[in-house]
Order: structure tokens, then C-alpha cells, then sequence
């Protein structure tokens, strides 16, 4: 899956990395839950079956996945400062930690931005904040209903229980008339096992449409370091231990520090081949944009290196 952000609000960026993922062979496009989003995806989707056709491949069509909170969220803010409290000597570490360039003299751009927080951490004075929002679920309904969007990703956290049943109490009945997947992430936590059976006890699915459980091992770490990827990993293993174990149902994908490192990770961690897939966030667009921007010719060998690492590895298992 390539995640193109929750709240990545890019459209030039989105429809970019949606085309190109899409000639690569992705499975799944995710992204935020926005007309003009998911209009970007599609377009890339479009576009990329476009160049197809022209050399006489028939089309394809990647699941396009929205993503929604059940409540404040790492994964739905924007970092917001106002730039004239800034100290005129700051070296500005706020702009060398972005792997957007969001920041600038004149503050953060809003359609850059895509809440990793790192600025946060690096401002010396403590001038940035975190501007957190939820995702209204009538607002999100009535985009399903008018675009051809095949899944969902509700983000929740181990705090959020009533706020998970409240959101799939307002949604879950359309959700599975209407969708064929649904996609639950969630970072580790004491209780795990609990907090797996109870919101897979709220969602009740069973055979109606397909169920993803998605470990965010380190929420937007992938382009950080190859090291992110363990975290990710290890939490991959433990829900697929516990799903064994408690006949939880649902196919499990890793998330949260996702990057070059992972399928070896996999593979030494023997869950190659029990995992579901692998979503790509932040690493897949850091490099995705390093190639346009250096080498837009190969920018499209980026992709397919990147997704033939989990579809095909080295020695074919």
C-alpha cells in the first residue's frame, strides 16, 4: 500500500505519486479524506492507465483508501507558528528536520505539512504547535457516497475505545453496504490483546467485507532510518501471534517506520509470508521526491524498486 498521508493535503504531489505507484503495481492508494485528495488519486490512477493503454497494457485499478480518526490523532495535525516571534539569530532547526520544506520565514505551508511532528521536538523555544483535528464522519460519508472509493482506515489509539465505537456506531452500517475493506491502525500498548478484541468485538464484520489490522509501529518514521523499521516489525509479529492464538479474524499489514529495511527485518523475524502486506508512507514519498527532483526519469524505477522489495524478494519465497 502507499500511503500518501492523512493529512498530506498536496494535490500536485498526491495525483504525482498516485500515477506513479500505479504504473509500479500497488495494490492500495491511501489517502486523506478530502474531495480534492482523493480527486488527485484518481486522476493519478487515470493518468497511469493512460501511459497503459498506449503500451497496450489493459488498465488497472489500486484500492483507493481513505483515512479517518476516532479522536486526536498524531496522524491528523498540522504544525502551525507564528513567524514573527521567531529570534532573528534562531538557526532554524524547525526547516532542516521537514522532510516536506513546509517551513519557511513566513510560517508553515498548510498543503505541505503532513503532521510528522519532528519540528516540534526541534524548536528551541518551544514556538510550534500542534494543530489537531478529527474528521467529521457525516463529512466522510457523504465523500463515499460520491466517489469511487473502495475502503476505509480508521486510526485509533489505546485510549480511544469509546471513541472508536462511537465513530463505527455512525458509520459501520454504511461502511459495510458500501465498501470492501476496512483497515484499523494502531500503535502497541500495554493491553494490546484486550484492545484488538474489543475493537474487533465493535466491528463485528465477519465475512462482509475484508478486515486489516495495521501495526503503526513508529508513526511517520519510515524516511527517519533504516532502524525504524524494526519497531514496526516486532509489533507486526506480536499481533499475528496474538490473532493465532485468540482466532481473531483479519489479515495483519505493517505500517509506522516502513522503509528498505523491511522485508530483510521480515524475513529474520519469519513473518515474510504471514503478513498481509506492507504500507509505505514516508519513506515511498521521501524518495519518490528525491527522483523528481534529481532525476525525473527515474522517478517510476523508484517505485517498482521499492514495491518489488516486498513483492519480490531475492530469493523468491
Amino acid at each position: 500500500k502507499l500511503i500518501c498521508g492523512a493529512s498530506m493535503d498536496d494535490v500536485p504531489f498526491v495525483e504525482t505519486l498516485s500515477e506513479l505507484y500505479t504504473l509500479a503495481g500497488v495494490d492500495c492508494i491511501d489517502c486523506a479524506a478530502d474531495p480534492a485528495v482523493v480527486g488527485a488519486v484518481l486522476a493519478g490512477i487515470e493518468s497511469a492507465n493512460v501511459v497503459r493503454a498506449a503500451n497496450n497494457f489493459a488498465p488497472t485499478k489500486p484500492f483507493v483508501m481513505v483515512s479517518v480518526n476516532d479522536g486526536e490523532d498524531p496522524h491528523f495535525r498540522k504544525a502551525v507558528f507564528d513567524p514573527l516571534k521567531c529570534p532573528s539569530d534562531c538557526p532554524r532547526p524547525c526547516e532542516r528536520v521537514c522532510p516536506t520544506d513546509a517551513i519557511s520565514t513566513v510560517g508553515v505551508s498548510e498543503l505541505l505539512c503532513y503532521g510528522c511532528g519532528r519540528c516540534l521536538r526541534s524548536c528551541p523555544i518551544g514556538l510550534i504547535i500542534a494543530d489537531t483535528y478529527v474528521r467529521n464522519p457525516e463529512d466522510m460519508i457523504e465523500l463515499l457516497r460520491n466517489y469511487p472509493i473502495d475502503a476505509i482506515e480508521i486510526h485509533t489509539l489505546p485510549t480511544h475505545r469509546d471513541e472508536f465505537t462511537r465513530l463505527w456506531s455512525r458509520i459501520g452500517s454504511w461502511v459495510l453496504e458500501e465498501l470492501k475493506l476496512v483497515a484499523v491502525s494502531f500503535p502497541d500498548s500495554e493491553h494490546l490483546e484486550e484492545e484488538i478484541l474489543v475493537r474487533s468485538e465493535v466491528l463485528n464484520i465477519g465475512d462482509r467485507v475484508d478486515l486489516v489490522w495495521q501495526t503503526d509501529g513508529q508513526p511517520m518514521s519510515g524516511d527517519v532510518g533504516r532502524g525504524m523499521a524494526a519497531k514496526s516489525v516486532r509489533l507486526a509479529k506480536k499481533v499475528l501471534e496474538l490473532g493465532e492464538s485468540l482466532s481473531i479474524p483479519g489479515f495483519v499489514q505493517l505500517a509506522g517506520g516502513t522503509n528498505d529495511a523491511t522485508v530483510e527485518l521480515m524475513r529474520n523475524s519469519a513473518i515474510y509470508g504471514k503478513a498481509a502486506g506492507v504500507a509505505f508512507g514516508g519513506f515511498a514519498r521521501k524518495t519518490t521526491l528525491k527522483a523528481l527532483q534529481t532525476s525525473p526519469d527515474h522517478a517510476l524505477d523508484s517505485a517498482i524498486g521499492l514495491l518489488e522489495r516486498i513483492k519480490s524478494p531475492p530469493n523468491g519465497d
